[in-house]
């Protein structure tokens, strides 16, 4: 297994190398990422074509040989096939894209397996971030002011990292439509923060989501 791993880091390097090797290594960067700092500190976000172009650029510069593996992955070589689905699955999320894709045109059986590495991609994406805001829940530290806009008097209470990250896994996993998910998150920052410590622990420890805006115990 670990030969395995080993041979398919290095089949990676290869494919990729024209992604992050364009040019000679001067400072220990190449011309690609110099160039596409410059570019992004130049840009104008006030201009939609501006951004897409970079956006298609940056696109195409992290799929292109990744969109060639999943070629490969639909031809008639069935050993050149099972190299590829090899190394899509070391690839994780940057096979995501293509996969999705390709699949549109794939045969029938050809689709449900591209489909089930894509779900399996996105269910490793979405323990990872669930772990990392889980991490987040126990942070207490407050978060400096937002800019407010012009005319607004209400000032709004200020959030700590763990009010945040609450209402981040509260969008991820609570089944509510968008005006009961609004209530909700106000219900949530008027609490005192004492409060919100409660609904915290609360809901870490039973893993539902209730509705703040009836009665609760606090």
């Amino acid at each position: 297994m670990k030969r395995r791993s080993l041979g398919l880091l290095a089949a990676l390097g290869l494919l990729l190398c024209g992604v992050g090797c364009n040019g000679d290594h001067k400072g220990g960067e190449t011309k690609v990422y110099k160039g596409i700092e410059a570019e992004v500190r130049e840009i104008n976000p006030d201009d939609p074509k501006q951004v897409d172009s970079l956006k298609q650029m940056v696109q195409e510069r992290a799929w292109k040989q990744t969109r060639k593996i999943v070629e490969i992955l639909h031809s008639d070589d069935e050993e050149a096939s099972q190299k590829a689905m090899g190394l899509l699955m070391e690839l994780g999320d940057l096979a995501l894209t293509p996969l999705l894709e390709a699949s549109e045109e794939a045969s029938p059986e050809a689709r449900v397996r591209d489909l089930k590495q894509v779900v399996g991609i996105q269910l490793g994406n979405r323990a990872r971030i669930v772990q990392v805001l889980e991490s987040m829940l126990s942070d207490k530290t407050t978060l400096p002011p937002k800019m407010l806009p012009i005319g607004m008097e209400e000032i709004p209470p200020p959030r700590r990292v763990c009010d945040e990250a609450y209402l981040l896994m509260r969008l991820l996993f609570a089944l509510e439509g968008e005006e009961t998910r609004f209530a909700n998150k106000d219900a949530f920052l008027e609490m005192t923060d004492e409060d919100r410590d409660k609904e915290i622990e609360r809901a870490r420890k039973t893993k539902k989501w209730i509705n703040l805006m009836e009665e609760i115990p606090y």
